[in-house]
């Protein structure tokens, strides 16, 4: 049996990252991940979803299905109906 170049799948301890580098590329890393399993389970569940994440730089990143206009949309007019009543 060959010995193993790598040690595999290793559990990551939570901490804040310190290095700015590398706290720029666990963002951008992260957030596509984020993404991918909300556009999973959109598509898995039928659901409607959004997402609305702000970077340290003050940046904003969204994701929504069908669109994040629609749905804050949708949000913001049931909750005047509601104060209506």
């Amino acid at each position: 049996m060959l010995p193993r170049k790598s040690k595999g799948l290793q559990k990551i301890q939570m901490a804040r990252v310190e290095k700015a580098n590398d706290l720029l590329v666990t963002f951008s890393k992260r957030r596509c991940g984020l993404f991918t399993n909300a556009s999973e389970l959109s598509i898995l569940c039928g659901v409607e979803i959004a997402i609305i994440v702000f970077s340290r730089g003050i940046k904003v990143f969204s994701f929504g299905h069908p669109s994040v206009e629609i749905l804050f949309n949708f949000i913001l007019f049931q909750q005047l109906e509601l104060k209506r009543f």
